[in-house]
């Protein structure tokens, strides 16, 4: 009779064996947490959108800016990150240009070293009409920003429509 104290010869002998078991393991919770926290922010989506166009709006009402979020689009942007939305403008103020098919992307702009949020009007052809930053800071850093910064960023938002 063999009692289970007595090691079985071959595998178990390895002392490798369970510093794999191990990293094994730990790797499996890592990819757990992983696979976790990309369900979340995927189902969380519409939440954060609405999160987002509210105090988004609340920043144009402050500004004196006629012009609101309307409704998320669904544009996958392969570039910049951001979230996509129509603008609606009230008909008894319009303001410069047809507000007929323009959106917004609303992304995070990296000026002097910070992130700051920041919104791209993009006109119906396509084009991005003017950034609009959201915040005290990003109106300072805005006017910092070299032109062909700005360039760069105009057409990584463009290059999404095409």
């Amino acid at each position: 009779m063999s009692d289970n104290k007595t090691p079985v010869p071959g595998i178990l002998e390895n002392p490798l064996v369970p510093h794999v078991k191990d990293a094994a393991i730990f790797l499996g919770w890592i990819a757990g947490l992983v696979l976790i926290a990309g369900l979340c922010w995927f189902f969380t989506q519409p939440v954060r959108n609405v999160f987002l166009q509210k105090a988004v709006n609340r920043v144009l009402e402050q500004s004196g800016d006629v012009r609101r979020l309307d409704a998320p689009l669904l544009i996958k942007s392969p570039g910049p990150f951001g979230s996509w939305f129509s603008v609606f403008e009230p008909p008894g103020r319009p303001a410069a240009g047809s507000s007929e098919g323009t959106k917004a992307f609303v992304f995070s702009f990296i000026g002097g070293g910070f992130f700051f949020p920041c919104a791209a009007i993009v006109t119906p052809e396509g084009t991005v009409k003017e950034f609009i930053p959201l915040n005290k800071y990003g109106e300072r850093m805005i006017k910092q920003v070299s032109p062909g910064i700005l360039r760069i960023y105009a057409r990584r938002i463009e290059g999404v429509q095409s």
